[in-house]
C-alpha cells in the first residue's frame, strides 16, 4: 500500500472515530455516519491488501515460471 493511500485510509478511520463519538452526544445520524466512515476505511485497506497480494502472486508465478525453465 502506498504511504498515501495509507495515511488517506486512516485519517478517514479517524473521522469515522470522531464521528462516532460526537454522534453519541449529539445525536444518532452522525454516529451511522462515522461507523460507516470506519467501514469504509476498512475495505479500502482490504482493497489495498488483495491489490498487493495479487502482485505477490503475479511475481510468484514469474519465479516459478524462470525456475521451470531451467530445470
Amino acid at each position: 500500500m502506498t504511504k498515501k493511500a495509507s495515511v488517506e485510509n486512516k485519517t478517514l478511520e479517524m473521522k469515522g472515530r470522531a464521528e462516532v463519538l460526537v454522534g453519541k452526544v449529539v445525536g444518532k445520524a452522525i454516529q451511522a455516519k462515522g461507523v460507516a466512515d470506519q467501514v469504509e476505511s476498512d475495505l479500502k485497506n482490504a482493497g489495498q491488501d488483495f491489490k498487493e497480494a495479487g502482485k505477490d502472486l503475479k511475481k510468484a508465478a514469474s519465479r516459478v515460471k524462470k525456475a521451470s525453465r531451467k530445470s
